[in-house]
């Protein structure tokens, strides 16, 4: 009887150590001898993130930190892909945190910690946001871009959702040399996506997601897409980050294609180079839905800089093959390079390409020419308090 009371107040102890608030004690000593007192947020890129009570947020870089002491709970992921929950605190060893749980207590390298979480309370403390605005600026081409991310962490995954608008302004030069509207042309995307942690290996997880999306150029006026996969981390050390996911989803398109203004008749004519405007080539213009399923292959690459460069590289692509359509292929290429120009707001050249070879890509969508292929460079500012 005593054994078991023993036992339980150990539990109780330890859950209402994990119920306290974060308070402004962690300690972070560097190399230096300097002393950082406040609210670690959290290690991620190489910096690890605390807020002094007399300050806004200072971010400091792994390999200058020489200890971190303190008494809250953390979510620990380290290189090898072990993910551990528990009380972090200092070591005689610098450069070392010693790590404390339930059945764990271990001494681990700073160097080869990869993030650190704090495990919050409350649901404010576990979002973490970014907001960025990008454009370019041509004389025939006017492009705006508006993106924003927000994720919901817990112990086992996170949730994320993720939205962009872009608007590209097309003029023409006239004769007398100045430059007019031709026509313009919209793309979106707003995705979310639940990813959570294997039972077994805590370099795998499963993916289950949900995105609407359209592009103009590439015939697309609405995309609903739903899928689920099975992801695994193949590279996770400090300044590297590789992971793959694959799985099959679900979609619903919308797209225009020519009928004929008298039956409704799908129009294909043999001798149309593809040009809707040609007056032998000439129908009505509607939009029809499509449903089909695919599968999808995604590889994820990030790498981010261990000194005071603060410089990130973010390599995202994914093939659709189509299961369901004869030798339809689809693409999506994300690629960003980030500087930090000053705290929590960095300058971002960013690359985004879509590709789509499906049949009714080609011609004319009203005044708009349809492609295979659609591309922006984008130069902008991303915040990330």
């Amino acid at each position: 009887m005593r054994s078991l009371l023993t036992v339980l107040t150990l539990l109780l102890t330890t859950h209402a150590n994990w119920a306290f608030a974060h308070s402004n004690n962690d300690v972070v000593t560097m190399y230096n001898g300097d002393r950082i007192t406040g609210e670690i947020k959290g290690l991620a890129n190489g910096d690890l993130k605390i807020n002094p009570s007399y300050a806004p947020v200072i971010a400091l870089e792994l390999q200058d930190i020489a200890s971190i002491d303190s008494n809250y709970n953390y979510e620990i992921l380290t290189e090898n892909n072990e993910r551990l929950y528990g009380n972090i605190s200092s070591t005689e060893k610098k450069g070392s945190l010693q790590f404390t749980s339930i059945d764990s207590d271990k001494v681990i390298p700073l160097l080869e910690i990869t993030e650190i979480r704090p495990i919050e309370e409350s649901f404010a403390e576990r979002l973490q946001y970014t907001l960025g605005a990008n454009f370019n600026f041509e004389p025939d081409l006017q492009t705006y871009k508006i993106e924003g991310t927000v994720t919901y962490a817990s112990k086992r995954g996170q949730t994320s959702a993720r939205a962009n608008i872009l608007r590209s302004d097309y003029r023409t030069q006239t004769e007398n040399g100045e430059y007019e509207d031709d026509y313009s042309q919209t793309s979106g995307l707003f995705r979310l996506e639940n990813e959570r942690w294997s039972n077994f290996r805590d370099d795998w997880y499963r993916s289950f997601s949900g995105q609407y999306d359209y592009n103009d150029q590439l015939n697309n006026f609405g995309r609903v897409s739903l899928g689920s996969g099975l992801g695994r981390y193949f590279v996770d050390s400090a300044g590297m980050r590789f992971s793959a996911l694959v799985g099959l989803q679900g979609i619903s398109e919308r797209s225009k294609i020519e009928t004929d203004p008298e039956t409704g008749q799908v129009l294909q004519h043999s001798n149309c180079p593809g040009d809707l405007s040609d007056d032998n080539c000439s129908g009505t213009l509607v939009k029809d839905t499509a449903y089909s399923a695919e599968g999808f292959l995604t590889g994820s690459f990030v790498m981010y800089s261990l000194t005071n460069a603060d410089l990130d590289i973010n390599i995202t692509g994914s093939v659709y093959p189509s299961l369901t359509e004869d030798d339809r292929l689809r693409a999506h290429l994300e690629a960003a390079v980030k500087w930090e120009a000053v705290s929590d707001l960095s300058i971002k050249l960013s690359l985004n390409s879509d590709y789509d070879s499906g049949k009714e890509n080609e011609g004319e969508s009203g005044s708009i020419p349809l492609k295979t292929i659609d591309y922006s460079i984008l130069l902008g500012l991303e915040w990330a308090p």
